[in-house]
């Protein structure tokens, strides 16, 4: 669920019974009534499609913002003004960063003295927690994300040209 769907979806429910409750006690005949749940069912829907578009826009501008990424590490590997610091620096810092990341695991796991240590166990699992999540992006990035990130984007193009059709 996108961003904006949780922000409007709680709502448009209880606005929807609200108003149908206050028009069903002025409006007394079964045309009006069908002709008012027409048009509330026509806004229903419109608002369902705008937070579906909204919730495609995001995804797309994340999926642009990984790409753009990409994009940058490649062209700074292909110029020829480029310091080898300019050109190395995210490669060094990814593989530092999966060495540490495996390091502390090793630690954490094997070694029987770290694991006395009650008052820090804590600290080192939080640090853990963050550098596995480090690494996992860091994977992502260099190896591409799964066969799904394919299916998704896929979806996103087929979701962007019904909403564009209609």
């Amino acid at each position: 669920m996108g961003f904006w769907q949780k922000i409007f979806s709680g709502g448009a429910a209880t606005l929807v019974k609200s108003v149908g409750g206050v028009l069903d006690d002025v409006i007394t005949t079964k045309e009006e009534k069908l002709t008012i749940e027409m048009e509330i069912k026509k806004a229903e829907m419109a608002y369902e499609m705008e937070i579906r578009k909204l919730s495609v826009e995001e995804k797309r501008m994340y999926l642009d913002d990984t790409a753009s990424a990409r994009t940058m590490a490649a062209e700074v590997q292909k110029s020829e003004h480029a310091s080898g610091l300019a050109k190395n620096i995210s490669p060094i810092l990814a593989i530092l960063t999966t060495i540490l990341t495996f390091v502390l695991f090793y630690l954490v796991i094997f070694r029987q003295d770290l694991n006395a240590v009650e008052d820090k166990k804590e600290i080192i699992i939080y640090i853990l927690g963050a550098l596995s999540a480090i690494v996992t992006q860091i994977f992502s990035f260099y190896f591409g994300s799964s066969q799904g990130s394919s299916d998704k984007n896929s979806m996103i193009q087929r979701q962007m040209e019904g909403i564009t059709k209609k």
